[in-house]
């Protein structure tokens, strides 16, 4: 019996492990990818056919993992071939589309694969993100489309393409932000990945533009009260990582408006009561960036208000925040003082609490 017809049979078993998946897929109409032709067809192996009519990622996995038989260069062409079949089916099945793609991403996040061949590393990662930034897939699949996006930013960062690590991840980061009323936790992952793999400095020089709209859109999802309540640890961490970025010379100049923005909100969220308890260091963490961005001669240099503003930002939210603090000592010490006794009723004995409004997921469009 052939290698081929022997991984075909254990495909097989696979998929016969894998009922409900299975059925799925055949309810659902997937096939083969009809855009690649009968000769691409064809040259695709019958068990990676197989795999991607089941629409299961770990069977295509499988499949990619036993095809290749630990060879690197040939993992990688498989995935590439998993990733065009995932493309193909995307408007008809986006939810498979999407679980092809996480697995072919998967295949290239291994380092050997990534270094013996990064061009099948790009072309994956590339044709991942075109899948996680179509609104069918971020419907239909929320979780699923911010997981690929998640796999698709650790993939390129192993890249020695700095240019499409920027794009990639800026993608990524502006696709958490859509998903963000829906999938909050998830949206903090993106951001925090984006963040950390932006900050790396050959990504700040080579695609400084691409770099400040990606921690610009981070730095709006920390703001978010429910995401600094599920997350505040993330939530400082990506304050920090996006005021480095921010306050990077080369970044900086290419918008510095856009960058003191960043600022803004990197620093409101770092300032954030409930981030402060998970961080206790993050606020001073921010104010001394901030400063050292009011003293930078580089800064100043491209935007001579620079240190003003900087300062302000300082200033006005510690401001607001003192405020803030006033007013509470005064609202407790007015419950705690003694009241003359009167007939009213007293039934509704909190009204002189505060009251929070409930939090509404609202969706922000990305930069």
């Amino acid at each position: 019996m052939s290698k081929g017809r022997i991984v075909t049979v254990a495909v097989a078993a696979l998929l016969g492990t894998l009922p409900v998946a299975s059925a799925l897929a055949q309810q659902s109409g997937v096939r083969p990818p009809a855009s690649q032709g009968p000769a691409a067809q064809a040259a695709m192996p019958p068990a990676l056919q197989a795999a991607i009519r089941s629409g299961n990622a770990a069977a295509v996995t499988q499949v990619i993992n036993t095809l290749s038989g630990g060879n690197p260069q040939q993992a990688a062409q498989l995935a590439a071939s998993a990733i065009a079949a995932a493309e193909s089916i995307l408007q008809t099945n986006p939810q498979a589309a999407v679980q092809i793609a996480t697995a072919a991403v998967q295949v290239v996040r291994e380092s050997p694969v990534a270094q013996s061949s990064p061009q099948q590393l790009e072309s994956v990662v590339t044709g991942a993100a075109r899948i996680f930034v179509q609104p069918a897939a971020q419907r239909v699949a929320p979780e699923a489309t911010a997981q690929l996006a998640a796999a698709a930013v650790q993939a390129v960062a192993g890249s020695n393409n700095p240019t499409l690590t920027a794009s990639v991840a800026n993608q990524a980061v502006s696709t958490a932000e859509k998903l963000l009323p829906v999938a909050p936790a998830a949206a903090v992952q993106i951001a925090s990945l984006t963040v950390e793999t932006v900050k790396q400095q050959p990504i700040t020089q080579s695609a400084p533009q691409q770099s400040l709209q990606a921690v610009t859109t981070a730095a709006r999802i920390i703001v978010n009260p429910e995401v600094q309540r599920i997350a505040p640890r993330e939530v400082a961490s990506i304050a920090v990582g996006a005021v480095q970025v921010a306050t990077n010379p080369t970044v900086y100049q290419a918008a510095p408006q856009a960058a003191l923005t960043v600022m803004s909100n990197s620093y409101q969220a770092a300032s954030s009561q409930v981030v402060v308890t998970a961080a206790p260091t993050v606020t001073a963490a921010v104010t001394q960036q901030l400063v050292q961005a009011s003293q930078n001669t580089a800064l100043n240099i491209s935007n001579p208000t620079n240190s003003a503003q900087v300062t302000q930002i300082i200033t006005r939210d510690t401001t607001v925040q003192q405020n803030t603090n006033t007013t509470n000592n005064q609202a407790a010490a007015t419950n705690n003082t003694p009241q003359p006794t009167t007939t009213t009723n007293n039934n509704n004995r909190n009204d002189n609490q505060p009251v929070i409004p409930p939090f509404t997921s609202t969706q922000a469009s990305p930069t």
